[in-house]
C-alpha cells in the first residue's frame, strides 16, 4: 500500500507480540565496491538498501576471464552457520518510464553467498544471448564440493521488475523462495560462514546494469547485527500509542503516521496482509515511508493481535526516526521532514469485504523545539474528515488532544473493481496537526 494526498494532506494507503517471545530482524554493515571502473555501487545510511548500477567499461564477455564486470556490496563480517535473508531485486533501469534490470547484450542483479573457493552459489536474474535471449530469467550458479551446481529456468522465465528472494541457509545447505510462492532446493553447498554480497552486472563492455536491492533483512543472530542508532539530544517529536491491530479478510492494519505538507511521510504500526510475501497473513511490525513521493517499507518481525505500545521518535538535526515496539528501538531509518507536521492514527483494511477493528489508547504526541510558536498540538483531533470505503474513526474518550483514544471499524465497500488498498485511500483516519504561530 502506498502513501497518498487527500485534501492536501498526506495519508496512507498502504501501509504500513508480545516483546518477550518477538524475534525483530537484523541488518548488518556492508561496504560497497566496484571491479569496474564504469560500475557503482552504494548502500543506505542503515544498510537495508544497495544500489548497483551504471554502463560497463571493461572488455571481454563475463565468464570468459576475471570478475572485472559487476559492482555490489558485502556483509562486512561473515554470516553465521544458519539463517534466513529476504530481499527484494528490484530493476531499476527505466528510459523512458518501462523499467528493466540494464539494457544491451546481457545484465544480471544477483545474491552471492561465498563460503569457500569450493562451496559458493549465486542466485539472481538474468538476460543472456544464451539462456534469456529476449527476456529475463532465473539464475542459479555455484558449486558445491567444487563441482557445479544450479542452472537457468526457461528462456524469459521469470516476469516484472520486482521479485522477493528469501533465502534459508544452514551449514550444509541453501534453499531459495521467490515471492512467498516457489521454492527451490535445498542445494548441498557448505554455508559454514558465508560472506553475503548484493550485486549487479554488465555482460559486456558497453551494457548496463541496474539494480537495487531494498528491505534488506537478516533473521535474528543470521549475521552481525548493525546496532540501531539513536541520535543524541531530544528529539523533535515523540508519538506513542497502544495499538491493537484486529481485523478479518485479507488485510488490515493499524499505525500511527507523521507527515509534513511536502509529499513526506513516515508510518510505524501493524500489518497483516495475506497478499504479502513478506508476512504471509501473519502480523508483523512494519514501517513504510514516503521521501519526496517515493515510496519503501520495511517488515520488522512478528507483532500480534493483541496490544502492542509503539513509540516513534524523530530528530530534526539528523533527519533519523527510530521506531520503539515498547521500550525496544526496533528500526531507525532516514527520513526528511519538514514542519510543520501533521499526525494520523489510522487503520486500513485492503479490499472490498475485508474489515477492521483497531483501538488506539493513550495517544501522546510531543513535538517541536521552539515553544511556545511552533511546539505542541492545535485544535482537537479530527475524525469526521478522512473516513474512506466504509471505514471511519471515533474518538472514543473525547480527549481533545494527548490521552485521546480511537477506534477504526468497518467493513470495505465501494471500491471499483480490482481496486485495493495499493491503488486507493481505504482507511478510517484521526488527524490533528502541530500548533504553528497561533494554528
Amino acid at each position: 500500500m502506498k502513501l497518498k494526498v487527500v485534501a492536501g494532506i498526506l495519508v496512507s494507503v498502504f501501509v504500513v507480540s508480545n516483546l518477550q517471545t518477538s524475534v525483530f530482524a537484523d541488518v548488518t554493515s556492508l561496504s560497497p565496491y566496484s571491479w569496474d571502473p564504469g560500475l557503482f555501487a552504494t548502500t543506505s545510511r542503515y544498510n537495508d538498501t544497495v544500489h548497483a548500477w551504471a554502463q560497463r567499461k571493461t572488455s571481454g564477455a563475463w565468464g570468459t576471464g576475471s570478475v572485472n564486470y559487476q559492482a555490489g556490496a558485502t556483509i562486512n563480517s561473515p554470516a553465521s552457520s544458519s539463517g534466513t535473508l529476504n530481499v527484494t531485486l528490484n530493476g531499476t533501469y527505466c528510459p523512458g518510464g518501462i523499467c528493466s534490470y540494464g539494457s544491451g547484450t546481457g545484465y544480471k542483479g544477483l545474491v552471492q553467498f561465498w563460503n569457500d573457493p569450493q562451496n559458493y552459489v549465486a542466485f539472481g536474474l538474468i538476460h543472456d544471448p544464451g539462456v534469456s535471449p529476449t527476456g529475463t530469467t532465473l539464475m542459479i550458479e555455484g558449486a558445491s564440493g567444487g563441482k557445479p551446481i544450479g542452472g537457468y529456468w526457461g528462456a524469459n522465465g521469470i516476469t516484472g521488475t520486482s521479485h522477493l528472494f528469501t533465502l534459508s541457509w544452514t551449514a550444509s545447505g541453501i534453499s531459495l523462495k521467490i515471492d512467498n510462492q516457489v521454492a527451490l532446493g535445498p542445494y548441498a553447498i557448505a554455508m559454514t560462514h558465508p560472506s553475503i554480497s548484493f550485486l549487479a552486472a554488465g555482460r559486456d563492455t558497453g551494457d548496463v546494469c541496474d539494480t537495487t536491492f531494498t528491505n534488506i533483512s537478516f533473521s535474528s543472530g543470521s549475521v552481525t547485527a548493525a546496532p540501531v542508532i539513536i541520535p543524541a539530544g531530544n528529539p523533535y517529536l515523540t508519538y506513542s500509542a497502544t495499538l491493537t491491530e484486529s481485523g478479518s479478510g485479507t488485510g488490515h492494519s493499524a499505525y500511527i503516521n507523521t507527515h509534513d505538507a511536502n509529499n513526506n511521510a513516515l508510518s510505524i504500526g501493524i500489518q497483516t496482509d495475506s497478499a504479502s510475501p513478506e508476512s504471509n497473513g501473519s502480523p508483523y511490525y512494519i514501517w513504510e515511508l514516503v521521501q519526496g513521493g517515493i515510496f519503501t517499507y520495511s517488515y520488522l518481525g512478528p507483532a500480534s493481535h493483541g496490544p502492542e505500545p509503539v513509540t516513534l521518535k524523530w530528530w530534526k538535526a539528523d533527519n533519523t526516526a527510530v521506531f520503539y515496539a515498547g521500550s525496544t528501538p526496533i528500526a531507525d531509518i532516514s527520513v526528511n521532514l519538514v514542519p510543520r507536521l501533521f499526525f494520523n492514527a489510522e487503520g486500513n483494511a485492503r479490499i472490498n469485504g475485508d474489515s477492521v477493528n483497531d483501538t488506539f489508547t493513550n495517544t501522546q504526541i510531543s513535538v517541536g523545539d521552539t515553544c511556545p510558536t511552533y511546539c505542541g498540538l492545535n485544535g482537537s483531533w479530527n475524525t469526521s474528515s478522512f473516513n474512506f470505503y466504509g471505514l471511519s474513526a471515533t474518538n472514543t474518550n473525547g480527549q481533545a488532544q494527548n490521552g485521546a483514544n480511537f477506534t477504526v471499524t468497518g467493513t470495505v465497500s465501494g471500491l471499483p473493481a480490482g481496486g485495493t488498498w495499493d491503488t486507493n485511500v481505504v482507511a478510517g483516519i484521526g488527524m490533528i496537526a502541530q500548533y504553528w504561530n497561533g494554528q
